[in-house]
C-alpha cells in the first residue's frame, strides 16, 4: 500500500538574511575556526569523514532522499528540516522508537561533507562548520575535488543497495551534482522534485511513488 499524505495546518516561518539577501548562519552548536572557509577542505576529520562515506558507511534503506545542507546547523534544526520531517512522519517514514528516518535514507548533501545521514547530522564535524556553496562554485579546483568525492560517495552507496533517489536540491547543488553525475560509473534511478522553501507537496507525492513501488 502506499503511503498516504495527511492534511496538516498551514505554518509559516521565516528565513533570515543579510543586507545582501545571504542567508545568515546560526549554529546551535558553535564554529570550529578550523571548519571555517577553504581551509576546512585540509582538516584531517573532514579527510577521515569522506574515507569513512567510501569505506564504512552502509544505507539503512535502498531509497535515499538527497536535501541540501543548511546555514543553520544542525541542519536538522533548519526549517526545511523540520519540514521534510513532518513529511516523512506523516508518510509512515519515521521510526516509533526513535528519532530517524525509517524506509528512506535522508542525506544531506554538504559542500565540504559531500553526505551526511541525518542521524549524524548533529555530531562533529557536521554541526560545527562554515563553508558556503559560493565558497566552492566557481572555484575549479573545489567544484573539481565535490564532484569526483560525490561521484565516488554516490557509486559506494549502489553497491551497497540503494537503488533510488529522490532528489531535492536547489540550483546551486544541482550544478555540483551534474558533474558528479557525469563522473560516476554507477548512479541510482533519479527522481527529481523542483527545489522550494515553502511547499513539500510534490516531494511527498514523488517519495510515496517511489517508496510505495518497492
Amino acid at each position: 500500500m502506499l503511503p498516504q499524505l495527511q492534511p496538516r495546518p498551514k505554518t509559516r516561518f521565516s528565513i533570515r538574511k543579510d543586507e545582501a539577501g545571504r542567508l545568515v548562519p546560526r549554529h546551535y552548536e558553535g564554529v570550529d575556526p578550523a571548519l571555517v572557509g577553504e581551509k576546512a577542505f585540509e582538516h584531517p576529520t573532514v579527510k577521515k569523514w569522506w574515507q569513512w562515506l567510501k569505506g564504512d558507511y552502509g544505507p539503512s534503506a535502498s531509497t535515499v532522499l538527497i536535501t541540501p545542507c543548511s546555514s543553520v546547523k544542525p541542519y536538522t534544526r533548519s526549517p526545511t528540516s523540520r519540514k521534510i520531517r513532518g513529511l516523512l512522519q506523516r508518510l509512515g517514514l519515521w521510526s516509533s522508537d526513535g528519532d530517524r528516518p525509517a524506509g528512506i535514507e535522508w542525506l544531506y548533501f554538504s559542500d565540504l561533507l559531500i553526505l551526511v545521514p541525518y542521524e549524524r547530522a548533529e555530531e562533529y564535524p557536521a554541526c560545527c562548520y562554515e563553508v558556503p556553496p559560493d565558497i566552492v562554485l566557481g572555484n575549479s579546483r573545489l567544484e573539481g575535488l565535490v564532484a569526483g568525492l560525490l561521484a565516488e560517495a554516490m557509486e559506494a552507496v549502489v553497491r551497497r543497495g540503494v537503488v533510488d533517489a529522490v532528489v531535492f536540491l536547489p540550483r546551486k547543488h544541482l550544478s555540483l551534482w551534474e558533474k558528479a553525475r557525469q563522473r560516476a560509473s554507477v548512479w541510482p534511478r533519479e527522481h527529481r522534485v523542483t527545489y522550494t522553501l515553502f511547499s513539500t507537496k510534490r516531494l511527498g507525492e514523488t517519495i510515496a511513488g517511489v517508496v510505495g513501488r518497492r
